[in-house]
Formats: structure tokens, C-alpha cells, sequence
């Protein structure tokens, strides 16, 4: 059926773009032992390098809602990925060469582009799950660990190779945006969160060329226009599951190689490649957590990842030994990586007010992942990074504790037949 080809594209291209927002994210962090040494920075100067990102990216993350609803989020990714292709090379550059105000102001730019990227590509996301009828963004949100790992491995090539930071992400955003450009024709212009293919698809025709134009749902009164996710508490407590995951993913993602080298005395290079284990356990959870989601559901999942991340965490602050900081470093990966995917699908649960629930779960979400780490580094300069871990752990086990938030609707048994 031309339809499901039409979705089949869809869900492909938004896995290539969430890959190469991975991949020009992880290249920056791969990057930060060698900008630290370049630039001789403690890591208090580092915290307020990756807090002019972080910044930026809230600033983004309020806005984004605003501006998908303006332009679609095709046309948000297309803009937002060239502006992210422009800010992170000149950042580092103007970085590489101490002029730290304007790098700073670039970094902020930096961010506001990927987060206004990350919550369209998101909705998308939540539309082609409700479209195709099944469960996809775990395989789009592996997409972006395979990209974060794939940048891991050049990362640690480049370091090996002695490649100056700023030469290595400009090839790098190069390559990104070619690709992107590629493949974002295959997104619809209009991709609110559509009906099953069953229903609202089947009965769209589709150009022969062209992607679908999928036909929003209607809403069902005023009263839902007039609500706001802020004030739900089940989307709260499904954001919160999806903030304790968030922040586990990326404190690990901006710290993890960083307390390694300085807390256990190992190389730039093999902290890179620890990190990279850490994004390929999150890959492969990822790739196969759509059948394990089908088959025990959702609370279950989160609490037992919730339990197997706090157990990586503890592992990673007590081991003294490379071989278990990796089996620490795995079981964290594993623990916390379905939890913003299942929270974003839980958040789309309701066709009528998808859009403004995903848009919020992302940013609260994304909020911890960029402004969480930022605390850590604080305490890290006062206490360590290792110590300040042990937070991750208790939040991870709350997490775990509100999942029975994001349950799906009509569901009261612990697996589906």
C-alpha cells in the first residue's frame, strides 16, 4: 500500500535525522577532554561553557511549541539543523582561539537550534508512531544513540590523531547537513499527531512522489483547547519519569568520560570509549525495546530499567577496576534508555492534545538532560563527579516509583498475549 511506503519513508528519515543530531551532539562531547586541555579550564569553567549551551537550549526548549506550530516540523528541523551546522564549528573555533564571549554566545545559539530541532523531531516522531499503529520511537531515539556512538569512536580517532576540535566538527557539521538535507523531503509538511493508518492514513491519498499529507485529528471541544499540560498531573508525573532518565543520560553524556579521567585516573582516549559503551548499550536497549514494550508494557519497563540504571550508577562510583566501571557503565546505558522514548509515547496517548503533551514531556525532559548536568559540575568541583553520582541513583529510583503514570490506556495486566 503506497500509504505505508509513504509512512515507511517517514519513519526512515526521521531516523537518519535523529542519528545526525546524535552524531554533531556527541561529536561536541567527545570533544570536551581535549577542549578542557586546550584551553587549561577547571571544571567550573567547563560547567559554564556547557551551561551557555544549556541555556540556550531551554530558551529553545519554551519556544518550540511556537514555532512548530508556525512553521511545521519539517520546516523547524530544516532550519534549526542549518543553524546548528553554522553555530558549533564557529563555537569551537572562536573557542579554540580563547575568544570566550563570543564562543559562548555561539554555544548559546547552538543550543537553542538543537532543542528546537530535538522537540520537532519528537512530535514527528509521535505523529508516524500514531500513524503506522506501532510502537517507533525507541528505534528513532536509537538512532540518536547510534549516531552519539558512532561520534564516540571518530571522537576518540580524532583525539588519537591529535586533529584539532575545530577542523574535526567542522568535516563533521559538513557532513550533517548534506544528509539531513537528503532525507527531510520525506517528512510531510503537516505531521500533527495523525489517526492510526487503519483509519486517517488508508483514507489519505498520497502524490506519487510526495510524502503523505496525514489529516489531523479533530479536536473534540473547547474544553481541550483550553487545557494546558502544566496543570495535568498524570502528564507531570509522566515527565518526571521521563526528567529522572533525561538526567541519568545526560549527566553521562557531559561528565561521565570527564570523572573518569580525573576520578580514576584513565586516559582521554579510554574515557571516550567508555562513553561510547555507554551509548551502545542505550543503542541496542533501543533497537529492541519496541518488542519488550509489547510484551511486559510499560510500568514494567520503566521500573526495571529504573532499578538496573541505579545499580550501574552505584557500580561506576565504588568499582576500582576498568573492566567493572564498563559493566557499571552498560547497566546504565540499559537502565535509563527507554525511559524518554516510552515517555514521549505516553504523552501522545491522547490524539487531541498530543501535540501540546509531547511538547511538554520533551521539555521537561530535555530541561533536565541540559541544565541537570550543569549542577553536577557545581558539586563535582566541590565534592567530585563520582560522589555527586549518587543523586542520579536516587532519582533514577523515584523514577521508577511515578511510572505507573505513563501505563497505556485499557491496560491492567503485567504483558500482552
Amino acid at each position: 500500500m503506497q500509504n505505508r511506503r509513504a509512512i515507511t519513508r517517514w519513519v526512515t528519515a526521521l531516523v537518519v535525522v535523529f542519528a545526525m543530531l546524535g552524531f554533531g551532539f556527541g561529536s561536541w562531547l567527545s570533544r570536551l577532554p581535549a577542549v578542557r586541555d586546550h584551553l587549561g579550564a577547571t571544571t567550573l569553567q567547563m560547567s559554564v561553557y556547557g551551561f551557555c549551551l544549556a541555556v540556550g537550549s531551554v530558551v529553545g526548549l519554551m519556544l518550540a511549541g511556537r514555532i512548530i506550530s508556525r512553521l511545521g516540523p519539517r520546516r523547524t528541523l530544516l532550519l534549526g539543523i542549518t543553524a546548528q551546522a553554522a553555530f558549533m564549528p564557529s563555537a569551537a573555533l572562536i573557542l579554540w582561539i580563547e575568544q570566550l564571549p563570543l564562543g559562548l554566545a555561539l554555544l548559546f545559539g547552538y543550543g537553542f537550534a538543537f532543542s528546537s530541532s530535538d522537540v520537532a523531531m519528537n512530535v514527528s516522531g509521535a505523529s508516524a508512531e500514531r500513524a503506522l499503529g506501532r510502537a517507533r520511537l525507541p528505534l528513532l531515539h536509537a538512532g540518536f544513540s547510534l549516531g552519539s556512538v558512532s561520534a564516540m569512536g571518530l571522537g576518540a580517532a580524532a583525539e588519537a590523531l591529535r586533529i584539532p576540535v575545530p577542523l574535526h566538527l567542522a568535516a563533521v557539521f559538513l557532513l550533517i547537513i548534506g544528509i539531513s538535507l537528503a532525507v527531510l523531503r520525506w517528512i510531510p509538511h503537516d505531521d500533527r499527531i495523525a489517526e492510526p493508518l487503519t483509519a486517517a492514513v488508508a483514507a489519505t491519498p498520497a502524490t506519487k512522489t510526495g510524502p503523505i499529507a496525514v489529516q489531523p485529528p479533530q479536536p473534540s471541544g473547547a474544553p481541550s483547547r483550553r487545557r494546558s499540560p502544566w496543570t495535568d498531573p498524570r502528564i507531570l508525573l509522566v515527565g518526571f519519569v521521563a526528567m529522572s532518565m533525561s538526567l541519568a543520560e545526560g549527566t553521562a553524556a557531559d561528565w561521565l568520560p570527564l570523572a573518569l579521567v580525573d576520578g580514576r585516573g584513565l586516559s582521554n582516549e579510554l574515557g571516550a570509549l567508555i562513553l561510547g559503551a555507554f551509548f551502545v548499550s542505550m543503542t541496542v536497549t533501543r533497537v529492541v525495546g519496541s518488542p519488550i514494550l509489547h510484551r511486559f508494557g510499560r510500568v514494567a519497563v520503566l521500573r526495571g530499567g529504573a532499578l538496573i540504571c541505579a545499580a550501574g550508577v552505584v557500580t561506576v562510583i565504588l568499582a576500582p577496576y576498568p573492566w567493572a566501571i564498563v559493566l557499571g557503565t552498560i547497566c546504565w546505558g540499559v537502565g535509563c534508555a527507554l525511559g524518554f522514548p516510552v515517555g514521549i509515547s505516553a504523552a501522545a496517548d491522547n490524539p487531541d492534545t498530543a501535540v501540546r503533551d509531547v511538547a511538554a514531556v520533551s521539555a521537561i525532559a530535555y530541561t533536565a538532560m541540559l541544565l541537570g548536568p550543569m549542577i553536577f559540575g557545581f558539586l563535582g568541583e566541590r565534592i567530585g563527579l563520582l560522589t555527586a553520582f549518587w543523586l542520579l541513583a536516587a532519582a533514577a529510583l523515584l523514577g521508577g516509583l511515578a511510572a505507573g503514570a505513563a501505563r497505556e490506556p485499557g491496560r491492567t495486566g503485567a504483558a500482552r498475549g
